[in-house]
């Protein structure tokens, strides 16, 4: 009997012990967890604090009190905490009556619309303070702070001194470390409850949290506990679903961003194809005649370029003294001589509108026909000549001493001729080359054949065409080589020649 009351008392202070344990575990977590919150609370309640005072300084220092005086106004209906209060030095409560503006006014000197703006917001004077803490922050310039009940609702109050700076003298003189303090009281009450529900709703939360951020990290295979059927766990079970529904879209993605390299990487070879044709493109151009081009980008057919019967001036140029040339130099300098006069005669020859028919040797032969928006295919014809002539000279003078100075025998012929396509060549093995042939074309050749190194020998048609813009001067008729009738032909004079004539 008396053992099992013995067993019966160690049984009850064993769960007597384990029960004072538990509790005071329970206890002792609850305040670490009061005490993290309270602390949070505190460090929200200095972050805003500074934040306000900033603001206020902010005001302040526009030299504008009736500025001030409004803003400070709206931070006091539109700011979360539950006090906000400025005092001056003397404990009174600053931005009231009109003693501080007076005060200013006479140090630095307000404008009138300022004051007006001040008196109208003026208001009967406010509490005064003899608070310890507004004390202590005048005495050391740090903030105060303390938890204080009111109406049995605990407050975090904080006195925040500001400094008497430098800049902001010249309005409230130097007498003082310090013009104001800010008082600021924010509500502990929330904090209580949150710590009560912190166990009940945060945690649950919390662990949520954390699910959602394995989520967001890519682990979509992270699911959120649910242990209750309460609105906890039911945002649990949502959060879920929503996850699993997360997860296929993110499979879906995937083959859609696969779908997408794989056709950029096609696009990227696409374009270097295309980048390739048009640099093709642009070193073909070089050999197709302007006008091939322009009929070219109008029809891509092409059926233009049938043969037909226009007007043209046609300008056949060759080298006086070729055969000379070919003597002197080797093959390989010879060669260069023509490619670097050849070459600078191409631009002159675009910008009139001519389009190079054909190349053979040392000569070239030009067609010019009319255009839209250019002058007179003659006048282009005999300005290109003239061009050529003139850039002639400069390369022999650029060129002494390299190669022998170079002559240019230049005829210009002006008539109908059949333009358009040729096809050289049979079933097997077919070329196309873009010419002009009739008598037109071989009278010009005629004409550059019967001219001295730099002259410009021209028809009757293309005399008439051009003689209000150019000197000519009558050769006489004469007789060419396959050409049944005599011909009357004109030499052009040059602009300088002609001056040293008169």
């Amino acid at each position: 009997m008396l053992q099992a009351r013995l067993a019966v008392k160690i049984a009850v202070l064993i769960v007597v012990v384990l029960i004072i344990g538990f509790g005071a575990s329970t206890i002792l977590t609850i305040q670490r967890e009061a005490d993290l919150v309270v602390e949070q609370s505190k460090m929200s309640a200095r972050r805003l604090t500074a934040t306000l005072v900033a603001s206020i300084e902010g005001a302040m220092l526009q030299e504008r009190p009736d500025v001030t005086r409004a803003a400070i106004q709206e931070l006091k209906t539109s700011s979360p905490v539950e006090g906000l209060t400025i005092f001056r030095r003397s404990g009174d409560e600053a931005f009231t009556d009109l003693s501080t503006a007076m005060e200013v006014n006479k140090t630095a000197g307000l404008s009138k619309e300022v004051l007006d703006n001040i008196k109208k917001m003026a208001r009967p004077p406010g509490e005064t303070t003899h608070d310890p803490l507004f004390t202590r922050a005048l005495e050391t310039l740090k903030t105060q702070e303390a938890v204080e009940a009111r109406n049995g609702v605990p407050y975090f109050t904080l006195h925040h001194p500001i400094l008497n700076q430098e800049k902001c003298q010249g309005c409230h003189g130097t007498a003082s470390r310090v013009r104001a303090v800010v008082r600021v009281a924010t509500s502990m009450e929330p904090v209580f409850v949150t710590i009560a529900m912190r166990r009940v709703v945060i945690r649950p939360i919390g662990v949520l949290a954390e699910t959602a951020r394995r989520v967001g990290a890519g682990d979509f295979a992270a699911r959120a506990p649910v242990t209750t059927s309460d609105e906890i766990g039911q945002l649990g079970a949502a959060f879920n679903e929503m996850t699993a529904r997360l997860a296929t879209a993110y499979q879906e993605l995937a083959g859609k961003n696969t779908e997408l390299a794989t056709a950029l990487q096609n696009l990227q070879e696409s374009r270097e194809r295309l980048e390739l044709l048009e640099q093709l493109k642009g070193e073909l151009s070089k050999f197709v005649p302007e006008a091939v081009k322009r009929l070219l980008e109008q029809n891509p057919n092409a059926t233009e370029l049938e043969k037909k019967n226009v007007e043209v001036s046609v300008l056949f140029l060759d080298i006086a003294g070729y055969t000379k040339l070919s003597e002197q130099l080797e093959p390989k300098k010879l060669n260069q001589l023509v490619q670097t006069y050849f070459s600078s005669f191409l631009e002159i020859i675009q910008r009139h509108h001519g389009d190079i028919n054909e190349t053979a040797g040392d000569g070239l032969m030009v067609i010019f026909q009319a255009q839209p928006t250019a002058a007179d295919h003659a006048l282009n014809a005999t300005r290109a000549a003239f061009a050529i002539r003139q850039r002639t000279e400069q390369l022999n003078e650029e060129y002494g001493g390299i190669f022998p100075p170079v002559g240019l025998h230049m005829g210009i012929n002006t008539g109908n001729a059949l333009v358009g396509a040729t096809k050289i060549g049979g079933s097997g093995s077919q070329r196309w080359t873009f010419t002009a042939t009739g008598p037109t074309t071989n009278v010009a050749a005629r004409f550059a054949g019967s001219a001295q190194a730099g002259e410009i020998v021209v028809g009757p048609t293309t005399a008439d065409r051009i003689k209000a813009q150019f000197v000519l001067e009558s050769v006489g008729e004469r007789t060419f080589k396959n050409v049944s009738q005599p011909i009357h032909v004109f030499r052009v004079i040059p602009p300088g020649v002609y001056e040293k004539i008169v």
